[in-house]
């Protein structure tokens, strides 16, 4: 009698046991129904001159997000990316989702000009970039997108680069103030360069870099923050401009 008890009251044990489990999983099933597990964002082939423009077009197109927040110990910053340049803005997204931007620094800065992000001495900088792929992108110039203050546009190389070709990786925030109207009136004149007057006007007013229109891709803007641009840009720097002590980014994709 006493065996029969005991068997069936470890047979009972297992069955509940078994009930019990099937709840719980049961539970758990409907907990993911309800938060939608977050798919992890993966990186695209390695791109390189050849291939990079088939490639982040479809990128693009699946991935429409514009504006970004650049934080940093001194302060955030809120910038808007520009449409019209859609393979840069493609793969600034692209660089900034795959948590690029958040091994680098701005590493060149130069008060009452530019601050300039996307590089360090850091090997996970080095080694996200070669994962990625080693490429350059053709610029996307557009008269209605200049180098006013506040402007966010793409660093290139200037020796050996005839087709003024973007590095994907590095970009600059334009910090410099107003421009005189002699500074107008000089790179009108004596550099040829056209500025048409609405621009020429928030050069004057606001302030910005007309020298470096037509040189470089501007790819957005600016929202808040440029407060925090002005900060950057006066620490201080070693001779090569770049701030003595590091001033980290972590850039993240809002919407």
């Amino acid at each position: 009698f006493c065996l029969l008890f005991f068997v069936g009251c470890s047979d009972s044990g297992s069955k509940k046991k078994i009930k019990t489990e099937a709840m719980v999983e049961q539970a758990s099933k409907r907990l993911l129904k309800q938060k939608p597990v977050v798919k992890q964002p993966s990186f695209l082939p390695t791109l390189s001159n050849k291939n990079y423009e088939d490639i982040l077009l479809k990128y693009g197109n699946e991935n429409k997000e514009t504006d970004l927040l650049i934080e940093t110990e001194m302060g955030n910053i809120k910038i808007r990316l520009y449409k019209q340049p859609k393979m840069h803005r493609a793969s600034f997204i692209y660089l900034a989702k795959m948590g690029y931007f958040n091994t680098t620094v701005f590493y060149r800065v130069i008060d009452d000009f530019v601050v300039q992000g996307g590089n360090s001495d850091n090997w996970d900088t080095q080694n996200l970039k070669a994962k990625i792929g080693n490429f350059k992108m053709k610029p996307e110039f557009f008269t209605e997108l200049y180098h006013k203050r506040g402007a966010v546009a793409m660093a290139r190389n200037y020796s050996d680069n005839p087709d003024k070709l973007s590095s994907p990786y590095t970009f600059y925030i334009v910090q410099r103030g107003k421009i005189k109207p002699e500074g107008i009136k000089y790179l009108r004149q004596m550099e040829d360069q056209i500025i048409p007057g609405d621009q020429a006007d928030f050069y004057m007013k606001f302030g910005g870099s007309p020298s470096l229109d037509a040189e470089h891709t501007v790819i957005g803007e600016v929202l808040e923050g440029m407060d925090v641009v002005d900060a950057i840009a006066k620490v201080d720097t070693d001779e090569g401009d770049w701030p003595k002590k590091d001033i980290k980014i972590t850039v993240k994709v809002l919407n």
